[in-house]
């Protein structure tokens, strides 16, 4: 839709917004994005993370990451300008939950009275399972060096996560406030679960219906496996494949998307996943009981299921 932003007057910005969590199936689905005819995302940016910042430098010490960080309204609004006329845009940055508290009211104020036009939805997952593979994640990309259960133990985590938000393994995972928070702020919000990915066709068209467009027949794919590096040179070589990274932007979508997905396969040989620590899957289970539990009462479904492990 076209909106105002900030100083640059009228823009085309996102219709669509799935807004979290980190590791939890959404850039799964955002690759049924890329592939529908009637909707535009830039999957070589598919998370720019813009409304995380209100239009201030992101307060990360780790400027490899910040780099990666869209925040400039002008940044931001070029990676739209190429959207066909007719083709909703789908924004899919995970931050927007984990900074509520900074994107609910910069997408307000941005938007206007055209807020509650949008078609807003997370995915998440059981927080302890996203929380070991988020360090898988990073482990596999060379960022995080810490056995699990000493990155996740509590006063590690303070000490690190204004370096990168990835090192908040804890507070990815706290949703309750969050939803509560989108639920109050857009009429249209909607939680989806990993778990309702194993019907990815039926939660796609739901999606689609939701954001006023008719589905399209999805792919499955296994996106961004995580995990311990069998070979760090052999997984650094395939992450950053020179022909994906230098014609991401020129190969036919249906090319780059066959092409990212063989990168994936490649990874997913060539990564271990061990088992997590019984002592940091106890810890965690006891961490996040709570705010299970409220969770469920915000979205109306059993979570019992969760840090049951």
């Amino acid at each position: 839709m076209e909106v105002n932003l900030d100083d640059i007057g009228p823009v085309r910005l996102p219709d669509i917004m799935l807004v979290g969590a980190a590791k939890s199936g959404t850039t799964s689905l955002a690759h049924q994005f890329t592939r529908h005819p009637r909707v535009f995302l830039p999957m070589a940016k598919k998370e720019p993370h813009f409304f995380s910042f209100n239009g201030q430098p992101p307060p990360y010490t780790d400027a490899a990451f910040v780099k990666t960080l869209v925040w400039k309204p002008r940044e931001y609004a070029a990676l739209y300008a190429p959207a066909p006329a007719d083709a909703l845009i789908a924004d899919c940055s995970t931050s927007y939950l984990y900074r509520h508290a900074i994107a609910i009211p910069h997408i307000q104020r941005v938007y206007g009275g055209q807020a509650a036009k949008l078609s807003m939805g997370a995915i998440l997952r059981d927080p302890v399972e996203r929380a070991y593979s988020h360090w898988l994640y990073l482990v596999r990309n060379g960022h995080e060096d810490l056995p699990f259960e000493r990155a996740v133990d509590p006063a590690v985590v303070e000490r690190r996560r204004h370096e990168r938000w990835g090192f908040d393994y804890l507070g990815y995972g706290l949703y309750a406030e969050a939803v509560e928070h989108f639920q109050a702020s857009f009429p249209d919000f909607k939680v989806y679960l990993l778990e309702d990915l194993k019907d990815l066709q039926g939660t796609f068209d739901d999606i689609c219906r939701r954001a006023g467009v008719e589905p399209c027949a999805v792919e499955k794919v296994r996106s961004n496996p995580g995990g311990v590096p069998k070979n760090k040179g052999l997984v650094r070589t395939i992450r950053r494949n020179p022909l994906i990274r230098s014609l991401s932007h020129l190969l036919p979508a249906g090319l780059r998307n066959k092409a990212r997905a063989q990168r994936d396969r490649l990874l997913k040989n060539a990564l271990d996943r061990p088992e997590m620590p019984g002592a940091a899957r106890e810890m965690l289970n006891a961490y996040y009981k709570a705010d299970v539990d409220r969770l469920s009462l915000a979205i109306g479904r059993d979570l019992r299921h969760w840090c049951a492990g």
